[in-house]
Parts: structure tokens; sequence; C-alpha cells
């Protein structure tokens, strides 16, 4: 009897890019408004009270950008998740503080929180699953 399953084997690898490919976009189109206007993107974390804003944009741009990177390559997929998922998650906290905002806010702001809750639970599929198993001539 032949398993059919929901996706073949052999596209296996190829939906799994997508995903990756999904969730680095944000990081590079991120990466690259900071890196197109650093003196907004400092105002714009100043504004959240993130120190020496001066200093944080740089950094923010190489870990967006190299980690986005990294997560479409698949031998280093796995070191670019979890970078960025580390990265994602204190972010969300400390920019989403739904618990802390004026009740005409927290709508908007609870859902991107969870919005960026969901990216973390994604890179960290590709933290424990990485690009996905090779396929080999018996898959196809």
């Amino acid at each position: 009897m032949v398993d059919r399953t929901l996706l073949d084997v052999r596209h296996e690898r190829s939906f799994l890019l997508l995903a990756r490919i999904g969730m680095a976009s944000l990081f590079v189109f991120s990466g690259l408004e900071k890196l197109t206007d650093p003196a907004g993107a400092a105002g714009f974390a100043a504004a959240f009270g993130i120190p020496v804003p001066q200093l944080a944009i740089p950094a923010a741009i190489v870990i967006e950008l190299a980690g986005a990177a990294a997560l479409l390559i698949p031998a280093t997929c796995r070191y670019g998740a979890a970078v960025l998922a580390l990265w994602a998650f204190g972010l969300n906290l400390w920019f989403h503080r739904f618990w802390a905002v004026p009740p005409d806010q927290w709508q908007m702001m609870i859902d991107n929180f969870f919005h960026h809750f969901v990216m973390v639970g994604g890179l960290l599929y590709v933290v424990v699953f990485g690009a996905g198993r090779p396929v080999t001539a018996a898959h196809e």
C-alpha cells in the first residue's frame, strides 16, 4: 500500500524554503527600512525608550539582515532562526506592551503582539527541524 500524505516528500523542502522566505521577508524589510532611514528608525526607537538608539539601530540592521540571510541557507537556517526568534521575542515584549496601553490602542497592540509571537513560533520550528530532511532517490 502506498502512503499518500498531504505533502509529497519530494516537495517538502520547497515548501519549507517558501516558509523560510516568508519569515525572512519581515526581517529583510525591517532591516532595509532602518538602513534607508537610520535617523527615523533611531527616533522611533528612542520614542519607545530604547537606550542609545544611534548604536542600537546599526546593530538591529546587522541582526535582521544577517539573520534573514542565514535563515534562507539550509546549512545555517537553524542558527539564523534562533537569533531571529530571540530578537523578535525581545522586541515583541518591548514594543507591543498591550497590558500597558490605553483601551483605544489595546486591540491593535495585542494583534501586533500575537502576530509577532506567531513568527517566533515559526522560527522555533526551524530551530528544531532545520531545512527539512534530505530528498533521496527512494523518495522520487
